[in-house]
């Protein structure tokens, strides 16, 4: 009976490798215009992709991609899943448009403990329908009224710093610029303040910090993927932990804005639960308010589970990414004092030396050369290095077939990095933006906010309040590395790119 159990199980065992393998092959023809390495049967190039394991993944990861990409375009077999990457800029548009490729892939699933199925995570009918929701909550007119918001939290952060400044003691600029980053995000998009700069500690944070490691721990671990597996490790016990504060704070938002809001409709307050222009434009709604008033398909309003999921999504987005990018900014102007300095001149120029002065939105749109230095910035150290998307169904992009089921892997770290696109490319050039620089920059290999359909709805945000704060910070201080010199950093990539050393400066007072 043993024998004949072990038979039938080797005979299934070996149709389903015979199975295996001829999908595989059968995938191969299909894609055979798509550059890579020879495959081996079964484990396709996993061999190859185990070297990215250790010390330097990134650069280990870009001596793949220049060894084995053509035209900036591959494929990858990790087991039997096909991964293709594309970073050719002529097929830029069309994969971030088409119809097929709208899904976020499989390995998003890892945050979905967390963010469940917000607009990061979920599928492309939820997508669709959530993200018709949230638009107008980021439009041009809000962020107007945003600047008054930006403003006021920079004044926080100003009194933060310039204790450093007196002290003399080295900063964490990320430290300071999350909490910046967390209060403003929250105040704008959901209304509430949760004054993260003035208290000492912020569990919030430090439970966001832990958590992107244990993403970033089941991303790396092919054990890890599978549910069955990880939900045996102490990982999955302390994310359970983690998942129960970060719910939890932001299900205290939620609650207190349906609080706010059910006592100002007691009062017969419309106003103060309309977030009213004041240019006398039709009014508009900030992002929880739109999201309280918001229905699901069916007509029914949405479950605070599905409030939660996008207040998450909006704040992880909001608040993490736009610190990293702060971090960045500020390390190449202490690599770079020459370009530090023409941005505070350029301050000085279009909002004044007053610093008690606030900063406009006509000034935001002058500060020309600082917009400069975060898009070089951003071309340099986008917050997400890499974007991956599932073909739901099959698709011809200029000539080159995609499988239904596999996954298209886009990448701006490397398109932002590569000289073909980029003269010079691991050269911080702000003047390459300025007007008529050439060569001309394509949008198409520019893509830290993506393109097409599922870009980032946040970007204009983004760039008002990074040239708001980044105005107010040069114009009352100067950054400076701790040594001689600023120090190259290691980067590391944890779901988000960042360094390996936390990045410490000095700051001085200017008069």
């Amino acid at each position: 009976m043993f024998w004949l159990g072990f038979g039938l199980l080797l005979i299934a065992l070996t149709i389903y490798l015979l199975y295996v393998f001829e999908h595989q092959s059968r995938i191969d023809r299909l894609t055979h215009n798509w550059p890579g390495p020879p495959a081996l049967p079964i484990i396709g190039h996993l061999h190859i992709l185990a070297k990215l394991v250790g010390p330097h993944p990134l650069r280990r990861a870009t001596e793949m991609v220049t060894n084995h990409l053509k035209d900036h375009r591959g494929k990858l077999w990790m087991g039997t899943k096909l991964y293709l990457l594309d970073c050719n800029p002529k097929d830029i548009q069309a994969l971030c448009s088409a119809q097929q490729l709208l899904q976020k892939t499989s390995d998003y699933s890892v945050f979905e403990n967390w963010l469940c199925e917000g607009l990061f995570t979920s599928g492309f009918e939820k997508w669709s329908h959530r993200r018709k929701i949230i638009m107008p909550a980021f439009n041009y007119a809000m962020v107007k009224q945003f600047v008054n918001v930006f403003e006021r939290q920079s004044r926080i952060l100003l009194t933060r710093i310039a204790n450093f400044a007196d002290s003399g003691e080295s900063l964490d600029f990320l430290k300071l610029i999350s909490c910046f980053t967390l209060d403003t995000i929250c105040e704008t998009a959901l209304g509430v303040s949760v004054c993260s700069q003035t208290n000492v500690k912020s569990e919030y944070l430090d439970a966001v910090q832990e958590i992107l490691v244990i993403i970033d721990k089941r991303l790396k671990n092919l054990f890890y993927r599978i549910p069955y597996i990880f939900r045996r490790t102490l990982h999955f016990k302390r994310e359970q932990e983690l998942v129960k504060i970060l719910h939890g704070f932001t299900e205290g938002i939620i609650q207190k804005r349906m609080d706010e809001i059910s006592q100002d409709e007691e009062n017969r307050n419309e106003e103060s639960t309309k977030n009213t222009e004041t240019n006398g434009l039709r009014p508009t709604q900030c992002f929880l308010n739109s999201l309280l008033l918001a229905k699901d398909p069916a007509g029914q309003p949405l479950t605070v589970k599905d409030i939660r999921e996008e207040v998450d999504t909006i704040i992880f987005g909001g608040f993490d990414l736009t610190a990293t990018t702060l971090k960045f900014f500020m390390y190449n102007m202490t690599l770079h004092p020459e370009h530090q300095e023409r941005c505070r001149e350029e301050v000085w120029s279009v909002c004044g030396r007053d610093k008690s002065e606030p900063i406009t939105m006509e000034q935001v749109r002058q500060l020309e050369f600082i917009e400069a230095c975060v898009k070089e910035t951003l071309r340099m150290y986008p917050s997400g290095p890499l974007t991956a998307r599932r073909a739901t169904a099959n698709c011809q992009i200029n000539d080159f077939f995609i499988p239904k089921g596999s996954d298209v892997i886009i990448s701006p770290i490397y398109m932002g990095r590569c000289k073909d696109f980029f003269p010079d490319p691991l050269v911080f050039k702000p003047d390459r933006w300025a007007n008529g620089a050439e060569p001309k920059i394509e949008a198409t290999t520019f893509i830290p906010f993506m393109t097409g359909a599922r870009s980032c709805l946040g970007q204009r945000y983004a760039m008002v309040m990074l040239k708001v704060v980044l105005a107010h910070l040069l114009r009352n201080f100067l950054f400076e590395p701790l040594g001689e010199r600023q120090a190259k950093m290691k980067l590391n990539f944890v779901i988000t790119l960042h360094t390996v050393e936390p990045y410490l400066c000095k700051v001085k007072n200017i008069d």
